[in-house]
């Protein structure tokens, strides 16, 4: 899990170990999220390279559900359970990432003011 390279730069920029803004932003994002039973394909999103930045990671889901997304699009057992979820769950982190990065924005400003 890592960042998209549109946020790279406000990440460099917004005073905190940009590695911390992505790891808060999966933390925010698996709180209320649950895997459904189906595949969601990926979004083909560039992402940022800095590899300090991409977080590994064990996420709980629903058995149940991993199961019948692994029972349709898996039937082999080949692909890795992240490579069947993270068309859910990549798309919950980018938008925290750039929830954070607003606040942290916003609280900047206010502190000038």
């Amino acid at each position: 899990m890592t960042a998209l390279e549109r946020q790279a730069s406000a990440l460099q920029e917004c005073g905190l170990n940009p590695a911390h803004v992505v790891r808060a932003a999966l933390r925010r994002a698996t709180k209320a999220w649950t895997l459904r039973p189906e595949l969601i394909t990926p979004l083909e999103e560039r992402t940022a390279k800095p590899p300090a930045w991409r977080m590994r990671t064990t996420v709980a889901v629903d058995a149940q559900s991993l199961a019948t997304i692994q029972s349709t699009e898996d039937p082999l057992g080949v692909c890795s359970k992240w490579s069947l979820i993270r068309g859910q769950l990549e798309p919950l982190v980018w938008a925290e990432i750039d929830r954070i990065l607003e606040e942290l924005a916003e609280a900047a400003t206010r502190d000038k003011e």
